[in-house]
């Protein structure tokens, strides 16, 4: 039962990360959140999967990002001389499609298992490095070398210094090492979970501690309401 229940939140945790993700504002999505409907279907169909020793879905946040970001239509502002999303198409075609093409893979199993695994690790490799282009902690790590002057007006540096970001950005990033030290160890690999679980306490009673809510709201993290 212990072992479920940390499946269970590993559950409750991937897909409502994919899901707000997806349905971040920058997207400019039309469609109603039915976060709770969600989650709802995910369990019948978890609780099915299960019965019949099928694999378990999940949010495969990856995969959803990419679709998303191939459903946009983007348009370079001049001004602000980045590229900006102009409207997404929101349709479930797409969706149908793609996992009605990965069943028809059964049939070439023997066909694909030819396929070196190398190559198949550099197309995840490739569908991660997408994802980073336009993350805000991958662009702060890098911005973090920048001259201020070079740096956009908006950017956090400018409104609370070098100092605090790179501050804010390390703990990020020793967060993120920490996941992945218990990811990759098959002795805590079960507790995973549970270390995800712990950066929200990091995130509400740690982080606050050292940062007022504007200094938040300016490095992209403003406290949920």
């Amino acid at each position: 039962a212990f072992p479920a229940v940390l499946l269970a939140s590993l559950f409750f945790m991937d897909q409502n990360i994919s899901v707000r993700v997806v349905n971040n504002p920058d997207n400019k999505l039309k469609k109603g959140a039915a976060y709770n409907l969600d989650m709802v279907s995910l369990g019948l169909i978890t609780g099915a999967l299960s019965l019949v020793g099928l694999p378990w879905m999940c949010g495969a946040t990856v995969q959803s990002l990419n679709h998303v970001r191939a459903m946009t239509e983007t348009r370079f502002n001049d001004e602000t001389q980045e590229a900006e999303i102009v409207n997404v198409t929101e349709t479930r075609v797409t969706g149908f499609t793609v996992h009605a093409l990965i069943a028809a893979t059964l049939g070439l199993l023997p066909l694909l298992g030819c396929v070196p695994m190398p190559v198949v690790s550099g197309i995840f490799l490739f569908l991660g490095r997408r994802l980073m282009s336009g993350n805000s902690f991958f662009s702060r790590m890098r911005d973090s070398f920048v001259e201020e002057n070079r740096l956009p007006d908006d950017h956090p540096i400018k409104f609370i210094g070098r100092r605090k970001t790179s501050i804010f950005t390390i703990t990020q990033l020793a967060c993120l090492v920490g996941l992945w030290t218990f990811k990759q160890n098959s002795s805590t690999a079960i507790f995973f979970p549970s270390v995800i679980g712990l950066l929200m306490l990091v995130r509400s009673y740690v982080l606050p501690k050292f940062f007022t809510e504007e200094e938040l709201v300016d490095l992209g993290d403003p406290t949920p309401e």
